[in-house]
C-alpha cells in the first residue's frame, strides 16, 4: 500500500471544511497521484486499483470512462483522479508500448460481462478487460 487509511480517511473528513479546503484536497490528490505513478512503475504491463485502499482489483471486469480516455502524463493522470474520486474511485493504467506513453483511465467495475460490454459501447471503448481471467474483450 502506497498511502496510508489515515490520509484518505482524512481526505473524507476535508470535505466537511469550508476554509482551507483547496489546500488539503491539493495535498490529498498530490499523494494519490505519487501512489498511482509508484503503482504504475511497478506495473509497467497494468494496474487496476481501488483508491479508497490503493489495493489491486483482481476480479470482474473492468471498464473505462468515456471521460478520462486518452488520459496521459501528470495532467492525464489528475483528470483521471478527479473522475475516479468522483465515481466509482477505481483507476486502471497501462503502457502503450507504441507510443511509450502510460496510459491512465477511471473505471467501473462490473461482473455481468453483458453489462460490462454495454456499458464498454456506451462509452466509446474499443475492448474492455477481463480482470479474472487476465483477458481483454474487444468490442
Amino acid at each position: 500500500m502506497f498511502a496510508s487509511n489515515k490520509l484518505l480517511l482524512y481526505f473524507c473528513r476535508v470535505k466537511q471544511n469550508a476554509g482551507d479546503v483547496r489546500i488539503k484536497v491539493f495535498f490529498i490528490m498530490e499523494k494519490l497521484k505519487k501512489a498511482i505513478q509508484a503503482i504504475a512503475k511497478e506495473n509497467p504491463d497494468g494496474f487496476t486499483v481501488d483508491l479508497t485502499t490503493l489495493k489491486k482489483i483482481t476480479g470482474g471486469i473492468s471498464v473505462a470512462y468515456l471521460e478520462t480516455q486518452d488520459s496521459f502524463d501528470d495532467e492525464g493522470l489528475e483528470r483521471v483522479l478527479k473522475h475516479a474520486l468522483s465515481h466509482e474511485k477505481k483507476v486502471g493504467g497501462w503502457l502503450d508500448d507504441e507510443s511509450n506513453r502510460f496510459y491512465y483511465d477511471s473505471i467501473r467495475i462490473f461482473t455481468d460481462p453483458d453489462e460490462a460490454k454495454k456499458f464498454g459501447r456506451e462509452n466509446k471503448q474499443i475492448a474492455i478487460f477481463d480482470l479474472t481471467n487476465l483477458r481483454l474483450i474487444k468490442l
